[in-house]
């Protein structure tokens, strides 16, 4: 029977329920790791889909029990490698665990996050199986106001401390704290309009529940991104955070080479499509696979391979900050997606305001989330840089989609690039001015760019069309043609075949913007240096918001 995994389970019960018929990689070795790690709270930050949710449940079930016979083949655990470390085994069913996933915190306003944050902790006790009457009587008001009903900020905030205070009360033991997705309320808030509530919220949430408590014992985290500057573990003792520039617990998330090469079974053709579209991460140093995307390629075996990862969800933030980042930021995008690498330095952690300011920032985002990878790492001058790239043909052929997709939204057409690029290079004006003019107007109207000079226009242009170019093309941009260093050139890849090249000029007026574009493309002679016949020279002047747009074809005759 050919292999499959699980792809519907996200807990660890789930994915074990049918052995008989999928297959499940063993990660439970994560288990011992953990347990030995001398940290009182550990932060795991990966990209979606690494199989965070799968390793905390099942560290979950481990510690919370119960204890079954090693014979018992029903058990989720049974022939793991888990089972056959003594010391971990004796650990087994021996605290209480409170288990909190905060991946439903998603909501637009605060209230109704606050709302669904005290549905979970509602939940998280009710699956401790302490009855109410048991708890002292100086904390059974607060775990009985445990409910949806209850909103009130500050009451919430202290809600994980009284839980874990009743438990350790009750049962005599310290209890173990498991969060699941930390950050997901945070991603939302910044993306809605209540980032400072939300992080004055878990600074409280998570302080004042695992600062010095003698009511937890440990405590494991799980997130995307390593969320800095806010204070949220800065007042907490023996802190670890774990990311993708670590080592010790590199290969507990995601498939390692190894790993799927078993999967892929006797299939030499198959396992080189996999590689070949779903290798090139690189985490503490180790080469891992997505496991989303090899679960799903298992599943469509002999149906060809295509992008699994970010069909699945979860860009909000990237499209987000896609039209608003700042033009460094956006020359090593299209660096990228070209294919190249580009060296930036290591940040201990995302500041998400500050991301649209902060080419660093943001491309430390673009590490954590997943779209590109460390391929090294450098240390010296009293700092870390890291060369990255996008990993493989999966994720760049999915931004690559997100950014076309961005861009056909933006000219309100669909394929809006693929009537844009070929319009360029057969010289049709009128198509070029109606289409960059509604790409103007949508950036600056949507997102009010009231910077005075053109370049996130023609970056997010030059980001939208890298998507779509025909075979051979080469976009350029800021690069040397000419005497002089143009905009945009698409560049074909013979004599015989049509290029484009474009200036953009911005002034009050776009018509002396496009008169002052066109004598810089004859003055500095850009035509010369780009390869192809012919070549069509554009420049494009604009103003403002709501203004319109000049684009003309420069003679050069």
């Amino acid at each position: 029977m050919p292999v499959q995994l699980p792809i519907g389970a996200m807990e660890f019960r789930d994915a074990r329920a049918y052995p008989d018929v999928e297959t499940y990689v063993d990660k439970s070795a994560f288990i011992g790791r953990v347990l030995r790690s001398t940290a009182r709270v550990l932060v795991f930050c990966r990209p979606r889909r690494f199989g965070k949710t799968l390793n905390i449940t099942m560290l979950r079930d481990w510690l919370a029990g119960p204890i079954p016979s090693k014979t018992d083949v029903s058990e989720p655990f049974y022939g793991l490698a888990v089972q056959r470390d003594a010391a971990m085994t004796a650990e087994r069913g021996q605290k209480s665990v409170l288990y909190l996933s905060l991946k439903g915190c998603k909501s637009l306003s605060w209230h109704d996050n606050l709302v669904a944050l005290n549905a979970e902790v509602a939940e998280a006790w009710s699956r401790l199986g302490i009855p109410t009457r048991k708890v002292p009587a100086h904390l059974r008001q607060r775990i009985a106001d445990l409910s949806v009903a209850k909103v009130e900020p500050g009451q919430a905030a202290l809600s994980l401390r009284y839980m874990a205070n009743a438990a350790a009360e009750v049962t005599g033991r310290p209890v173990w704290v498991l969060i699941d997705e930390y950050d997901a309320p945070i991603q939302t808030a910044w993306l809605h309009g209540h980032y400072p509530e939300a992080v004055a919220f878990f600074r409280t949430f998570l302080g004042s529940a695992l600062k010095d408590s003698r009511a937890v014992h440990r405590a494991v985290l799980t997130g995307i991104l390593r969320v800095a500057k806010e204070g949220l573990f800065s007042d907490l003792n023996n802190v670890v955070i774990d990311t993708v520039l670590d080592r010790a617990f590199a290969t507990d998330f995601g498939f390692t080479e190894d790993e799927v090469r078993a999967l892929a079974g006797d299939d030499p053709p198959f396992l080189d499509g996999l590689r070949h579209w779903y290798n090139g991460y690189a985490i503490g140093g180790q080469a891992l696979y997505n496991p989303w995307s090899i679960a799903n390629a298992l599943r469509e075996r002999g149906n060809g391979f295509k992008a699994h990862w970010m069909a699945s969800g979860g860009t909000e933030v990237i499209e987000r900050i896609a039209t608003r980042f700042p033009t460094d930021a956006a020359i090593a995008m299209e660096q990228l997606l070209s294919g190249e690498s580009v060296r930036v330095e290591v940040i201990e952690g995302v500041v998400l305001p500050e991301i649209q300011n902060d080419p660093s920032m943001l491309a430390n985002l673009l590490l954590h989330t997943g779209y590109v990878t460390a391929v090294a790492v450098e240390s010296g001058n009293d700092r870390e840089t890291a060369v990255l790239r996008v990993p493989n043909l999966e994720v760049h052929r999915s931004a690559a989609g997100l950014y076309r997709r961005l861009l056909a939204a933006a000219l309100n057409v669909p394929d809006g690039s693929d009537k844009l690029i070929a319009a360029l290079l057969r010289g049709d004006q009128a198509i070029v001015q109606d289409a960059l003019q509604r790409l103007v107007l949508h950036l600056v109207s949507y997102h009010d760019l009231a910077d005075p000079t053109p370049e996130r226009i023609y970056h997010m242009f030059v980001l939208g069309i890298l998507t779509r170019l025909p075979p051979g093309y080469k976009v350029s941009s800021n690069r040397e043609f000419g005497e002089g260093r143009p905009d945009i050139v698409i560049e074909a890849p013979s004599e015989g075949q049509p290029s484009a090249l474009l200036e953009f000029k911005r002034d009050d007026s776009p018509q002396v913007a496009c008169a002052v574009a066109v004598q810089q493309i004859r003055d500095k002679r850009y035509v010369q240096g780009v390869r192809g016949q012919p070549v069509w020279a554009w420049a494009v002047g604009f103003a403002g918001k709501g203004k319109a747009v000049v684009v003309e074809l420069v003679g050069l005759g």
